[in-house]
């Protein structure tokens, strides 16, 4: 019989079926009514499992999907709702690993077990939803468009098929080139999520994904779903690590734009003349003649040169092409000391060797204080007003229309100097290259997808224009 206007709604929500089902699009009824048997059928299984498999099941299938590292299950894991579905619909025993009850069954997964034995008690529609868990293999896909709020579509990775998923929750946050791992489950008109990764994979991530697609090719098996699903053990296993890398992420290794490691050193000299050092490390500064570095000098009460203080630069630029100089340290002459402060071990090491040659006999070396950039972190942090003031000033810096355009203009050059500089990301080619073969030109339209999410991010102007050209001269479909 039709449920009335003001009677709880049939697919089990607790709202009154005017507001629930009877207002929802068609399709929406299923929707609730397969998300409510999904969500009342988890302890049922979960019973079912430890009684017919043991208790010893759920830590076996833990540590494989865990790949071992030795954690016990932890049923507050970010992972759960991947890891329970993959446990009911995909796992399966092996023989010489998992101490089992007698007569558990050694080749069937849980649901499988669970529909032999007790599928007959189960409505028709929820049979069928059951098969078609089992059957849809967990994968990574695309989101190709979304509607917040309602769903998306998604393209599988691997077999290139797309598909319009209902899912309210999941599809909120997700945007055009997002990677979703998670199970989809067709039934009827109904395609939806039985099983999601907890966090949405950015497009900048997207290589591993490319390069396990290329592993599967090189089996010489056509990619279906069936060869997803036999592939499941490798795809389960990059999930994790991709996964836990966005969970718990390690801070990068910091390095100078010469690829030098992060590591702050301060030189420390006696010099006999602050004049002689200064004309002797005078040319180390290439962007200023003498008489601008010595405008803001302070002289003595004769006259003669006491404190002065200049950037030491170099041509070019390893990492950035489209930089002209890059700046290597600064130093400051005082009195009878000269005090250097650079960011490498390497360029101290060159900076030495520069001092000896060019101050021998008027300088002597004292020593070098090292800090690591964690230690520099935690000192500027004992300084908060001084922090909150140089943070105050760089905001009100960065929003003089002149700062803007030449940030804007560096930014310009850099990306158009990105589509010719060897990557590697993309195996040492250039993005010009790459754009040559798909799997190449895939992580490529990754790449600058993630470029233009993160760009708005970190600076106060737009560069759609810039990445619009790119993207023509890459051969690749504009943004809509």
């Amino acid at each position: 019989m039709k449920p009335g206007r003001n009677d709880p709604c049939p697919c089990g929500s607790g709202k009154k079926y005017k507001h629930c089902c009877l207002a929802a699009p068609a399709g929406d009824y299923l929707w609730h009514r397969l998300r409510r048997f999904n969500d009342a059928l988890s302890t049922p299984l979960l019973d079912f499992a430890m009684d017919v498999f043991g208790p010893e099941a759920l830590q076996e299938a833990w540590a494989e999907f865990t790949l071992w590292e030795g954690s016990a299950f932890d049923p507050h894991t970010p992972h759960m709702q991947v890891f329970m579905p993959w446990f009911y619909y995909d796992w399966t025993p092996d023989p010489n690993e998992t101490p089992l009850k007698p007569g558990a069954p050694m080749d069937q997964t849980i649901v499988g077990a669970f529909l032999e034995g007790q599928g007959k008690n189960l409505d028709p529609i929820e049979r069928r939803y059951l098969d078609a868990c089992l059957d849809a293999p967990f994968s990574f896909h695309e989101v190709v468009t979304c509607h917040p709020g309602s769903g998306f579509v998604l393209r599988d990775v691997f077999t290139g098929e797309e598909v319009e998923v209902t899912e309210r929750t999941g599809s909120q946050g997700a945007q055009p080139a997002d990677i979703l791992f998670a199970k989809i489950v067709r039934i009827e008109h109904l395609s939806l999520l039985d099983g999601c990764a907890p966090v949405l994979i950015p497009p900048g991530r997207k290589a591993p994904i490319i390069e396990l697609r290329r592993w599967m090719k090189s089996l010489e098996l056509p990619l279906t779903k069936a060869t997803v699903r036999q592939c499941g053990t490798e795809l389960m296993a990059l999930y994790y690590e991709l996964v836990e890398s966005l969970l718990h992420p390690v801070p990068p290794e910091l390095r100078n734009t010469d690829g030098d490691v992060l590591c702050f050193h301060r030189l420390l000299y006696e010099i006999d003349s602050p004049q002689v050092a200064f004309d002797a490390l005078k040319d180390l500064a290439l962007l200023h003649d003498e008489v601008d570095l010595l405008a803001d000098a302070v002289r003595d009460d004769a006259g003669r040169l006491h404190k002065v203080a200049f950037s030491w630069h170099k041509r070019g630029n390893k990492l950035h092409k489209s930089w002209d100089n890059t700046v290597l340290g600064s130093l400051t002459i005082e009195g009878s000391t000269l005090t250097v402060e650079i960011n490498s071990e390497k360029r101290a090491k060159k900076f030495r060797a520069l001092a000896d040659k060019r101050l021998k006999g008027q300088a002597r070396y004292k020593t070098t204080v090292i800090e690591s950039p964690e230690a520099m972190l935690a000192k500027h942090a004992t300084r908060e007003p001084a922090g909150a003031r140089l943070l105050s000033e760089h905001e009100q810096l960065m929003q003089l229309p002149e700062v803007q355009a030449q940030l804007a203009d560096m930014m310009r050059a850099h990306y158009e100097n990105w589509i010719d500089e060897k990557l590697p990301a993309l195996d040492g080619k250039t993005p010009r290259q790459a754009v040559k073969n798909p799997d190449g030109r895939e992580l490529v339209e990754a790449l600058l997808a993630q470029c233009e999410r993160d760009t708005p991010r970190q600076f106060p102007f737009s560069l759609e224009e810039m990445f619009a050209r790119l993207r023509v001269q890459l051969g690749l479909p504009l943004r809509g």
